[in-house]
């Protein structure tokens, strides 16, 4: 059973430390936000002339609104924060934030090779009323694990928001156990994003609760959501949670009412889907998902360079997997 109140209830924020709660004014009065639970990670579609669509971030963060998931994040790998200039991803954060008018948890990737810019994005997303940012050790360099702890602190001391540290191995340096357990006692820090899909890892990462029961934890693969659930996690920041919210919604659902075997069928209808999109560049696999589950465009300009034919190809065959997932 979880250890936390339901997930996707943004009204019940009472399992969260007071830091954590940011009251939001509400056309029906005041609701309180919880960075808990399913947060769904954004693709970034652009234009066929290679500028970000901003009418087509808004209108994905409208979807997501309409959707149970807990919170979005915009600028994270799957939205390609990499290939964004500072005004680009600053323009992303507001469309995301309009198009949700405030029924959902906002939290904004601050992922960037250096200090001195991911300060920059964690200033600019409490600028807009963001709730808390996620930064990944500086990419490029290989660092030591003194200059990631050095890092999380300095970028902890200078961001007004709460930071979520981010674990992405395949990207960048990863963050040791023994160097999340230094970090706990950092002011400002309040969890950490495990994208490594190393089960034991992040079993051993829910251990950390004994010692900070309010540290939050989250997987960052949906092939093991439900798994990472079962060990303790308190929340998910997932492509599918954006992609296909629905099913996501349903693993954490049904795993809260303790049934397990229809926990179990929601995340089994995911993996085809996972494998089809895993099996192509990333995270073009992700934007060919949400293009089919939302009817969006978010394929017109590829990084990747890949050929139209085979895009459509891939497309259609993603969009013939994701209709059976969601089928009752």
């Amino acid at each position: 059973m979880l250890r936390l109140p339901f997930y996707t209830d943004n009204s019940n924020a009472a399992g969260c430390a007071p830091r954590l709660r940011a009251a939001a004014s509400r056309e029906g009065g005041v609701q309180l936000k919880t960075l808990r639970g399913a947060i769904g990670v954004t693709v970034t579609p652009f234009c066929a002339h290679g500028q970000v669509d901003l009418a087509t971030v808004e209108a994905q963060a409208q979807r997501l609104a309409q959707s149970d998931v807990t919170g979005v994040f915009p600028c994270a790998s799957t939205g390609e924060f990499p290939h964004l200039s500072f005004p680009e991803q600053e323009a992303i954060y507001q469309a995301t934030k309009r198009g949700l008018a405030g029924s959902k948890t906002l939290v904004a990737g601050a992922c960037a090779p250096n200090l001195r810019q991911a300060v920059a994005y964690a200033q600019l997303a409490a600028a807009l009323d963001y709730d808390a940012c996620v930064a990944c050790p500086p990419y490029y360099y290989p660092l030591t694990q003194d200059e990631v702890y050095r890092f999380y602190r300095e970028l902890a001391q200078a961001s007004p928001l709460p930071l979520i540290l981010y674990h992405v191995p395949f990207f960048t340096t990863g963050i040791d156990l023994g160097t999340v357990e230094r970090l706990l006692t950092v002011p400002g820090i309040v969890g950490m994003k495990d994208s490594s899909a190393n089960m034991k890892r992040i079993a051993h990462l829910c251990q950390l609760h004994a010692k900070r029961e309010d540290f939050i934890l989250y997987t960052g693969t949906d092939d093991c959501l439900l798994p990472a659930l079962a060990a303790g996690v308190d929340g998910s920041m997932t492509a599918l949670g954006a992609g296909l919210p629905a099913l996501v919604v349903g693993v954490y659902r049904a795993y809260a009412q303790g049934d397990l075997a229809t926990a179990t069928a929601f995340q089994q209808r995911m993996m085809p889907v996972l494998a089809a999109a895993d099996a192509l560049p990333f995270p073009l696999g992700y934007k060919l998902v949400a293009q089919a589950c939302h009817g969006l465009p978010m394929t017109q300009a590829y990084h990747q360079l890949a050929q139209d034919a085979q895009v459509r190809d891939a497309g259609a065959a993603i969009a013939t997997l994701v209709q059976a997932a969601l089928a009752p």
